[in-house]
């Protein structure tokens, strides 16, 4: 077998997360005797990550932004120049699709699922229709499927038996951890220690939503500081109710508690994690939070610390029924596991992180398809 995999992204890592399962799982391929390639588009945070995470064995193809049709072909022709065995769409979307024909004859096609975009309630009927033609049309058009969640292999596994495919090929595939996190420099850790001094940190680094959790954690805020004021919930990221969520903390006196920090660069997260007493990854219990994985909750594991999360799909795969998990929509829920954490009462979990690593993934990933091709 021609060991040489070709990963496709789009977009700039800030807005497109799908990249991470490239990045990831680079490295760790090179070192099982792949080649590995990415297609990724030109872009200053891409740039940086890929220096960061890849190494000079990883061959990098750079894309500069431009219409949909001329990315398409772009990725279509690399592919064709490269001539993979495996082509690994990171993600499957309009700007993210290659000419299937053309490539065929020397490459193997492997879709992606991270995410069951035809359940998201926000969107409107018409475009949820959209989505879902895409999740059939994608058992169709891939020769082989990964999930990145469990209730995704049922829910694609059904699927195929709808549509009467009754052979096919899937792989679970979570995301992970990079083992090498721990190594990065902490560049600011100093600074955060001296802000942070005497206060325990609760930290969440996500999308700034109201499903998501926002004002579950800020309102069980709200009422910690009635137990103990000494604490930071440091909030990461951007979204659209960002501005909401700091009217609220403005009207409520919660400025000194309650920290919003926008986007934080991958060199200086590393010491926001080292100075967190706790991680929070809300998660509703709905149908697209059951199919999601949560990557957020794998950067937390390496650092051994109390993650606070809600009891349903990948979390619950991960920790069992020792997870320190809360209601979303119960913050007095969330506001009992800070103040056991105040006291002393949360220990971390008991998981085997080397399960969760992107090197598992990879060892896991290399045997799943080197038996496809026997």
């Amino acid at each position: 077998m021609n060991k040489h995999i070709l990963f496709v992204t789009t977009g700039d890592i800030k807005n497109v997360a799908t990249m991470k399962r490239a990045l990831g799982l680079a490295n760790p391929m090179v070192e099982l005797g792949w080649d590995v390639s990415i297609i990724a588009q030109n872009t200053i945070e891409n740039r940086i990550r890929i220096n960061i995470e890849c190494s000079k064995k990883v061959n990098v193809i750079w894309f500069d932004s431009t219409n949909v049709w001329k990315e398409i072909k772009l990725k279509t022709s690399f592919c064709l120049n490269k001539k993979p065995s495996f082509i690994y769409l990171c993600s499957l979307s309009i700007r993210n699709y290659i000419i299937k024909p053309k490539v065929k004859r020397y490459s193997k096609i492997l879709v992606e699922h991270s995410e069951l975009a035809s359940s998201i309630k926000n969107f409107s009927s018409i475009k949820r229709l959209k989505f879902f033609l895409l999740e059939v049309y994608s058992i169709f058009y891939a020769d082989y499927l990964v999930n990145a969640s469990k209730y995704l292999m049922t829910y694609y596994s059904k699927l195929y038996k709808r549509f009467l495919k009754s052979k096919y090929e899937m792989h679970y595939s979570p995301y992970a951890y990079n083992s090498d996190v721990m190594s990065i420099e902490p560049k600011i850790l100093t600074e955060l220690n001296e802000k942070f001094k005497y206060q325990k940190v609760f930290l969440y680094i996500g999308n700034m939503a109201e499903n998501y959790g926002l004002f579950t954690m800020i309102n069980a805020a709200n009422q910690l500081k009635k137990h103990d004021n000494s604490f930071k919930l440091v909030l990461i990221g951007s979204g659209r109710h960002l501005n909401k969520a700091k009217e609220f903390v403005e009207q409520n006196n919660l400025s000194n508690n309650v920290i919003f920090t926008g986007y934080v660069s991958e060199e200086e997260l590393s010491s926001y994690f080292r100075v967190a007493d706790a991680f929070i990854s809300p998660l509703n219990n709905t149908v697209q939070d059951w199919a999601r994985c949560p990557s957020k909750i794998y950067m937390y594991l390496p650092f051994n610390k109390p993650i606070l999360t809600s009891n349903i799909g990948e979390p619950r795969e991960i920790f069992g029924d020792n997870g320190l998990y809360f209601d979303i929509e119960k913050e007095n829920e969330l506001l009992e596991l800070f103040k056991n954490i105040f006291d002393g009462e949360l220990e971390s979990y008991n998981v085997d992180i080397q399960n969760h690593s992107w090197q598992k993934r990879a060892e896991d990933f290399n045997n799943w398809i080197s038996s496809l091709s026997n």
